[in-house]
């Protein structure tokens, strides 16, 4: 399988991720130094989606790009080198010329800030800049895009046309604000005014056309219609930006939702306080972190210590599970707490393990793609580090899901990549407190007979699971609760199992934990 690799791990380069490792396994890699730089070098292509902020100047500040090809240089990357962020006009012709030998390609992305996932799987046009042999070596990784445009042009163009589709954009939205002004002034009503202008054949399009939008914004339009703007001067593109100055920025409601927390923790301090550590470092900061232990007094003196480091920098409570001795007890005791003090329709719950952690943008990414899909439950990719693996190795993020995957195996869904809306897990009475084990699979089935969940894959792997070899776990070969777990599930599902699926369950219970499935009479 081809393979690709992302440099920059923000928005483009996680909606470059999710598009791309359907069809191709990839390497991840951030300019804070985060993943490892050498799997990099082993990929057959490379995107940069660094940061190109404003300058003090007004000027885009490309400095992140080139320190990136410089690294690929220095190191003898041999692959193509695709450039999405955005440039100034001529930085790609002055790369080219600064770093013989690199096959550079610039492939500007058009993403909607908060559409970029979709938008990047379904992108109205394709532009693509460089030498034709690796152009085309770049376009063979996007076969699977259907009724896109393909442009192909020179650098210059790319990078023109790149800065002049915000600046249209920011044009647009200036031009709406001008005539809101002067529908004021004069008596009129904007909206229906600029029904007048939307509904037009050459425009047809009301999108930034609609009054009350307040100036032009967001990371890109700003940006772009800054260095266009200061780089040439037009008296066209200052009177817009005098528009968009004088403009009030309307009040805005946060559209994404809360997400709560919930860490069910068995005396275990380290791996608890890795795990708090990974969400205090979340770019999206959650509502609520509940912490639950079993009754147990050194174990929840040792938890309260722990989860006090938190409490400065993090919403984070704890609780003692008041419910069944097990995983399931502790998690419905937290849904319980959830249920009478949030609004649960208008909520996400994300569960994590105590000795697993997130990425840093774990949960920025799960509650955007759930606004962009209006989805209840967000399925993302999960690390397993074990003896054989400790750095970690990608498990595979299915493609679909029915009851039927659930009942032999685990297609890699698991509690710490669980996040559902509050009200389906609570709908279907959270988890069935009968199992001490197997609960992860358990949960996914009643929401999938539930036939009221709609489910989306977001294809970043951001879910670390440790896995080591440790006897105090669930999954430990041998463990009793294993045991009465695997023969809970079998006797409560056996009645959904054909034959062969019956045999495989046993076969694989007994290879992999050690348990002998024993049949009721």
């Amino acid at each position: 399988m081809k393979e690709f690799g992302v440099i920059g791990l923000g928005s483009v380069g996680w909606s470059v991720i999710h598009g791309l490792s359907q069809y191709y396994s990839y390497a991840g890699y951030d300019i804070l130094n985060e993943y490892k730089w050498e799997p990099i070098l082993d990929t057959k292509i490379v995107f940069i989606c660094v940061g190109t902020p404003l300058g003090n100047d007004g000027r885009l500040d490309c400095s992140n790009v080139r320190e990136v090809i410089r690294k690929l240089f220095e190191d003898h990357y041999k692959g193509v080198v695709v450039v999405k962020s955005t440039v100034s006009i001529g930085f790609m012709d002055a790369a080219t010329r600064d770093f013989l030998g690199i096959r550079l390609v610039y492939m500007p992305e058009f993403l909607r800030e908060k559409n970029s996932y979709s938008w990047f799987i379904k992108p109205d046009r394709i532009v693509v800049s460089g030498k034709q042999k690796d152009i085309e070596e770049a376009l063979s990784f996007f076969t699977w895009i259907e009724d896109a445009v393909i442009i192909k042009t020179d650098f210059r163009n790319a990078e023109t046309g790149k800065l002049a589709h915000n600046s249209y954009i920011a044009t647009k939205v200036s031009f709406t604000n001008e005539m809101e002004y002067i529908c004021k002034s004069v008596g009129a009503d904007a909206h229906d005014v600029m029904k007048i202008v939307s509904t037009d054949r050459r425009v047809m399009c009301s999108e930034h056309l609609t009054p009350g939008l307040g100036p032009y914004g967001g990371k890109c339009v700003l940006k772009d219609m800054s260095e266009l703007t200061n780089s040439t001067k037009s008296d066209f593109l200052i009177s817009v930006r005098n528009v968009n100055d004088r403009c009030k920025t309307p009040e805005t409601i946060n559209k994404f939702q809360p997400v709560i927390v919930i860490i069910p923790t068995k005396n275990r301090p380290l791996k608890l306080e890795r795990a708090l550590s990974s969400i205090i470092e979340q770019t999206y900061h959650p509502e609520l972190v509940i912490v639950i232990n079993d009754p147990v007094s050194d174990a929840t003196a040792t938890t309260r210590i722990v989860t006090s480091k938190f409490t400065r920098d993090l919403p984070v409570i704890q609780l003692v599970n008041n419910r069944s001795r097990n995983i399931s007890g502790a998690i419905n005791t937290g849904l319980e707490y959830v249920q009478y003090r949030f609004d649960i329709k208008n909520s996400f719950v994300a569960l994590l393990d105590d000795d697993d952690w997130w990425d840093k943008k774990y949960l920025e990414n799960c509650v955007k793609f759930a606004h962009e899909y209006d989805s209840d439950w967000v399925i993302s990719g999960l690390i397993r580090h074990d003896n054989k693996s400790p750095e970690g190795c990608f498990q595979d993020i299915p493609n679909n899901i029915e009851v039927s995957k659930f009942l032999v195996t685990n297609p890699n869904i698991q509690n710490s990549n669980l996040f559902v809306r509050a009200s389906k897990l609570i709908s279907i009475g959270g988890y069935d407190e009968n199992l001490v084990s197997t609960t992860d699979r358990d949960i996914c089935i009643r929401l999938l007979q539930s036939n009221s969940v709609h489910y989306t894959f977001l294809r970043n792997h951001l879910v670390h699971h440790d896995a080591s070899d440790d006897p105090g776990r669930l999954s430990h070969p041998g463990s009793l609760i294993k045991k009465k777990g695997l023969n809970e599930f079998y006797h409560k599902y056996s009645c959904l199992m054909s034959g062969e699926q019956k045999s495989q369950f046993k076969e694989r219970a007994k290879i992999l934990f050690k348990v002998e499935i024993q049949e009721t009479v």
